[in-house]
């Protein structure tokens, strides 16, 4: 497993001006508001390579690329939490409850799943490519392309060229991963969650 250190606020500051991302104003200014909550930053140093990473409440700044064999999951145990990641994302499935900024692209094999009370945002500096996006009440911006299969949204999805509509009705999502309620909220987002997490990769009823 890659080693990580904890860093400064202002080290991660000027990792983050060094890389010039189109995102990085939005990012320091989060990132700053993050720090007051959670004090501490770990940084993994160059590219990553990892079975699963879960983010807790330390931030966590990728100083390169990021591989994931299976699942990048935030916000565990804790109301909010923040990633960071310096170049491109590889992964089998992301969920996220929270902050991300991932410079790079962002390339998840299996599902993009997004619920955080529409308080929280994915940003993407570059191209997303997934076979499902499932935003449940999430905001996912990508500054270059987005290309995806299938689409449930309850929120914001955009790329370059605006927003990407959603093409599955919540009717057509299979039983195994949710349940929505007659005002066409989400009854139990652990359920989906859990899907995931076993290895199920159906989102839509055939």
């Amino acid at each position: 497993m890659e080693n990580f250190k904890e860093i400064s606020l202002d080290d991660a500051i000027q990792l983050i001006n060094e890389n010039n991302s189109v995102l990085k104003d939005d990012l320091i200014d989060e990132l700053n508001g993050f720090y007051e909550v959670a004090g501490k930053i770990v940084l993994y140093p160059r590219e990553t390579n990892l079975e699963n990473l879960t983010v807790g409440n330390d931030i966590v700044l990728v100083n390169g690329d990021l591989n994931v064999t299976n699942i990048i999951e935030d916000c565990y145990q804790v109301d909010s939490s923040m990633l960071i990641v310096l170049g491109n994302v590889n992964c089998k499935s992301l969920i996220t409850l929270s902050s991300m900024y991932l410079m790079g692209d962002l390339n998840a094999a299996n599902v993009i799943l997004g619920d955080s009370l529409c308080d929280h945002v994915l940003n993407v500096g570059g191209n997303i490519v997934t076979k499902t996006i499932l935003d449940y009440g999430h905001c996912i911006i990508a500054y270059k392309k987005i290309t995806v299969t299938d689409v449930f949204s309850f929120n914001s999805i955009e790329d370059e060229n605006g927003a990407i509509e959603q093409n599955m009705e919540s009717e057509e999502l299979v039983d195994e991963i949710t349940e929505i309620d007659d005002d066409e909220k989400m009854k139990d987002l652990g359920k989906t969650i859990d899907y995931i997490k076993s290895g199920g990769e159906i989102f839509k009823v055939a």
